[in-house]
């Protein structure tokens, strides 16, 4: 007989091969890595405003009135004259004078025109230039504390590191394209100002008064008007770089079109400024009071 048939055996699981070596296996690719951020965009540039003045050619120049002054003061015209003798200096006429390092404090000014003239490092505190004409003068370094310059026309002068801190009346004077960088202005009055196309870096406005105040075109990189009263002050297309308006009084005062890079309004009364098409970057707006006009949300850089 042939042998009984046996059932079918279930057929035993094939062993699974053994795992690579760890040193064998395949990893996925890395990610790439993130770019770095592209550096902050630097602050929009506005159109420059040219404010240009000619200074007098004052080679071998002999002011006609520079004989008539009273009291034979017309020796005293030179440096480091002292005007102690001479305190009447009405309408006279000093253009192109080279008075450096003179003593003119308390002098009456009044009306006189120094047109070009040099006065880097004279003192003139307490001194009365009202309407005088101080065009293209240079007046760096001057000791100014006190003088009154009400109505007095300083355009493309130069007031590099100037002191005028604490002067009652600067109202209406004309600064317009000035050298000014680094000037103390600080308790000034300087109401109708007029700055427009000055160099104004560095320099001081803190607790001045500016109201009606024109900075149209100026260059302003880290000017400082903390707690300074800037009532309806225009500094439309302009471009404000590192300024400080901490604490300051700026209602109505116009930025339109202004570029605003890391500026700091802190606490500043913004009420009813105007700031159709302005650029702000980095500004710090923490503490502001009012409610201005068409604020943009400050960008970051991007």
């Amino acid at each position: 007989l042939p042998p009984p048939l046996l059932p079918p055996q279930p057929s035993l699981p094939t062993a699974s091969p053994p795992p690579p070596p760890w040193w064998k296996l395949s990893f996925p690719p890395p990610p790439p890595p993130f770019p770095p951020p592209p550096p902050p965009l630097p602050p929009p540039s506005l159109p420059a405003v040219s404010f240009t003045f000619s200074k007098l050619d004052c080679a071998g120049y002999l002011p006609p009135l520079l004989g008539k002054l009273r009291d034979g003061c017309a020796a005293l015209a030179g440096p480091h004259a002292v005007f102690d003798a001479c305190p009447d200096l009405r309408n006279a006429d000093l253009r192109c004078a080279n008075l450096e390092g003179a003593m003119m404090s308390g002098v009456d000014l009044s009306g006189a025109v120094l047109d070009s003239a040099n006065l880097m490092g004279a003192s003139l505190t307490d001194s009365d230039l009202t309407n005088a004409d101080l065009r293209c003068a240079n007046l760096e370094g001057a000791m100014m504390s006190g003088v009154i310059l009400g109505g007095a026309v300083l355009n493309g002068t130069n007031l590099f590191a100037a002191s005028l801190s604490g002067s009652s009346s600067l109202t209406t004077a004309s600064f317009a394209g000035a050298e000014m960088r680094d000037a103390d202005l600080t308790n000034a009055n300087l109401e109708h100002a007029r700055f427009d196309g000055a160099i104004i870096e560095g320099a001081d406005f803190s607790s001045s008064t500016l109201p009606f105040a024109s900075f149209v075109g100026a260059r302003m990189y880290a000017a400082k008007f903390d707690q300074a009263k800037l009532w309806e002050a225009d500094f439309s297309r302009t471009a404000l770089p590192t300024v400080d308006f901490n604490k300051a009084e700026l209602t109505r005062s116009d930025f339109s079109g202004a570029s605003l890079h890391s500026c700091v309004f802190s606490m500043a009364n913004i009420d009813a400024c105007i700031f159709t098409g302005a650029t702000l970057v980095q500004v710090d707006l923490s503490g502001y009071v009012g409610t201005p006009v068409d604020l943009p949300q400050p960008a970051a850089p991007v």
